[in-house]
C-alpha cells in the first residue's frame, strides 16, 4: 500500500510543470518563483501590512467621529431651533431657516467626514504589498 502511494507522488511530481504563468503579465516564470521577472509583482500570498491596518483603522474612526459630530449638532440645533421659537428676536429668523441651516451644516460635516474615510481607505489599498513571510 505504500509503495502505491510513494509511486503516485512520484508520478504527480513528474506531471507538475518546471514552470507556471505569472496571473499579473502571463508570462512564463520557474514553479518556485515568489516574484515576476518581467512585471515585478509577487506571485506568493501578499499583505498590505501594519501601515493599510492602521490607515483603514483611521478611516472607520474619521467616519464614526464625524457621525458623533453630526449628532451633536443635531441636538444643539434642536436647542437653538427651541431657543429660537420661544425669543424671536428676529422675523426673518424662523425655526425653519434655523432647521435648514442645521441640515445644510451636518450634511457638510457628514459628507466631509465620509469622504476622507474612504480617502484613507484608497490610501491603504494603494499602500506597498509584501510576501507574508516579509518582515
Amino acid at each position: 500500500m505504500s509503495a502505491i502511494r510513494s509511486i503516485s507522488r512520484e508520478t504527480a511530481k513528474a506531471r507538475v510543470p518546471a514552470e507556471k504563468s505569472c496571473p499579473w503579465c502571463c508570462d512564463t516564470i520557474p514553479r518556485e518563483a515568489k516574484k515576476c521577472r518581467s512585471c515585478g509583482e509577487w506571485v506568493v500570498g501578499t499583505s498590505h501590512g501594519i501601515v493599510a491596518a492602521l490607515l483603514r483603522l483611521l478611516g472607520v474612526a474619521w467616519m464614526c467621529v464625524s457621525v458623533a459630530i453630526a449628532a451633536g449638532l443635531w441636538y444643539a440645533g434642536q436647542a437653538l431651533r427651541g431657543w429660537v421659537w420661544m425669543h424671536s428676536v428676529n422675523q426673518q429668523l424662523t425655526p425653519r431657516v434655523v432647521d435648514f441651516l442645521l441640515y445644510v451644516v451636518i450634511a457638510i460635516v457628514l459628507l466631509k467626514g465620509i469622504a476622507v474615510g474612504v480617502g484613507f481607505g484608497i490610501i491603504a489599498r494603494l499602500s506597498p504589498r509584501r510576501p507574508r513571510w516579509w518582515t
